[in-house]
C-alpha cells in the first residue's frame, strides 16, 4: 500500500466543517473514478508538542506506488475543476508527504534521494 498524506488547515474565513465537506466531495470522485483506493480525514485534536502541525491530516491510499502515480496523473487533468478547485482557496498550511507500508519480512525500497514524489516533473 502506498499513501499520500496531506496536512492542512482552513483559512481564517473558512469553517472547518465546510472544508471537510469539500474534501469528502473531492475524494468521493477520486475513489469513484478509481484514482484512489480509499481515504480518511483526521482532525488533529491534540497537537501535544507539535503546535505547528496543521489542523487536518488527509490520508489517501493506493494499492501500489504505480497506482499512486496513475492517480496523480488523473488528478493533474482535473485539479483546476470542481470539486478540487475550491479546495485550493480554502486551505492554508498545506504540506504533503508520501509513504509505503512496512510489512514484516519484506525489505522496502526507498526512492532515490532526488525523488520528489509522483507530482514532480521527473
Amino acid at each position: 500500500m502506498a499513501s499520500y498524506h496531506v496536512y492542512f488547515s482552513p483559512k481564517d474565513d473558512v469553517s472547518p466543517e465546510a472544508l471537510v465537506r469539500q474534501v469528502h466531495e473531492f475524494m468521493a470522485t477520486q475513489v469513484h473514478q478509481n484514482f484512489a483506493e480509499s481515504y480518511r480525514i483526521l482532525r488533529i485534536n491534540d497537537k501535544a508538542n507539535f503546535e505547528s502541525l496543521p489542523d487536518f491530516h488527509l490520508i489517501v491510499d493506493y494499492l501500489s506506488e504505480e497506482d499512486l502515480k496513475k492517480g496523480f496523473q488523473g488528478m493533474k487533468e482535473h485539479y483546476r475543476s470542481e470539486p478540487h478547485s475550491p479546495l485550493m482557496n480554502m486551505v492554508s498550511d498545506f504540506k504533503v508527504a508520501f509513504s509505503v507500508d512496512e510489512k514484516p519480512g519484506e525489505e522496502q525500497v526507498m526512492p532515490a534521494d532526488d525523488s520528489k514524489g509522483p507530482n514532480s516533473n521527473q
